[in-house]
């Protein structure tokens, strides 16, 4: 019999997820509808609050065609409220949460705040290039069927050095993905500060599912992908951050990335069995590609002399695309976890006898 440890995890079924993802109903008759709501989530962001605010602010086309208000998550490390008073006086509303609940009901609750027509989350640390709500706005003109417009974006780390550019390759000079659901349906394809949705299609089918932490945006975008056609802009317009200490990295030393990417997977492959879909192509080679980034991982985290967080990869890579050199990875890091366990052991207990006691 295969080892449990050996084995993904049961994945939660559709009517599972469907009960935990918050519905929204439509924005009251008597509330002010600017085109842009510009929904800025934001948890222990610290100045990089600020750049984000500046670089909407320096594009604001007035209070009666966008809203911008920050939502802090329970921030523990600073507080956001001083850069929105400094920064945004009476322009810029802010909504704190009274403690963190993950980034799923952070996002719902920007959403759920959000008065316009067109609603942009953009999270406290990323930032937009001029011209990204002018260009967004050129692209709902031209595709008015189109209730998602998503785009490329340049991503940076927290020292500023630029890493690449990421996202979906657009049609030339912009227009409608056609292949978006099969691309989402395995891969992450969007970087969220470069995707804009209209307010009515989170309305029809949902926000993000709170069973999630790491890959709530991918499982949502099959569902809006599926609700109607999805648009593209011609080039980035967006700077999305990747922090080393952000809870993605954390997720990753726990392994608890790589479950969460295959639960969204199976969820994504369910619902395009539900519509009645031909599954994509990438449902056949998912597994190795999602592999080959756990080896990735692991090796990241054996450089960062984090064993615990090696192992967690190397088990999972070999789970999903076994091979005989991930077996020997996957050995190697499994030794080096039970030295570097009873080291911390030795270590605490001041001695070499290592006391029995419950796991």
């Amino acid at each position: 019999m295969r080892s449990p440890l050996m084995k993904l995890p049961t994945p939660p079924s559709l009517e599972e997820i469907r009960a935990h993802v918050t519905k929204f109903g439509p924005v009251s008759a008597a509330d002010p509808r600017p085109f842009w709501s510009v929904m800025i989530p934001t948890y222990n962001s610290g100045d990089l609050l600020r750049r984000t605010l500046e670089s909407v602010l320096c594009q604001d086309p007035g209070v009666g065609l966008m809203q911008i208000e920050v939502v802090d998550g329970g921030s523990t490390a600073d507080d956001p409220e001083l850069i929105v008073n400094e920064l945004g006086a009476a322009r810029v509303a802010f909504h704190r949460m009274p403690e963190n609940r993950g980034s799923s009901t952070t996002f719902n609750t920007c959403i759920d705040r959000a008065r316009g027509q067109w609603i942009h989350i953009l999270h406290g640390d990323d930032v937009v290039l001029p011209g990204f709500y002018s260009a967004y706005a050129e692209v709902i003109e031209e595709y008015p069927k189109a209730e998602t417009v998503v785009g490329q974006a340049l991503v940076f780390d927290e020292e500023d050095v630029w890493k690449g550019i990421e996202g979906p390759r657009p049609p030339k000079g912009g227009g409608i993905l056609e292949n978006f659901v099969d691309l989402v349906a395995t891969e992450w394809l969007v970087l969220a500060p470069a995707m804009i949705v209209k307010r009515t299609a989170y309305e029809a089918v949902g926000g993000f599912c709170t069973l999630f932490k790491g890959s709530n945006d991918c499982e949502l975008y099959m569902r809006l992908g599926l609700h109607s056609p999805v648009a593209c802009v011609a080039r980035p317009y967006a700077l999305y951050r990747r922090q080393a200490q952000s809870q993605s990295k954390v997720m990753t030393s726990t392994g608890a990335n790589v479950v969460e990417e295959w639960h969204a997977v199976a969820t994504n492959l369910a619902r395009i069995d539900a519509a009645a879909r031909p599954r994509p192509t990438g449902a056949k080679t998912w597994r190795a590609k999602h592999a080959k980034r756990a080896d990735v991982n692991a090796g990241m985290l054996n450089a960062l002399d984090n064993p615990v967080g090696r192992y967690n990869q190397a088990r999972w890579a070999l789970v999903l695309d076994p091979t005989l050199r991930r077996f020997a990875t996957f050995l190697r890091s499994w030794m080096r976890r039970k030295l570097h366990i009873a080291s911390s052991l030795v270590g605490r207990s001041g001695n070499m006898t290592v006391p029995f006691g419950k796991n």
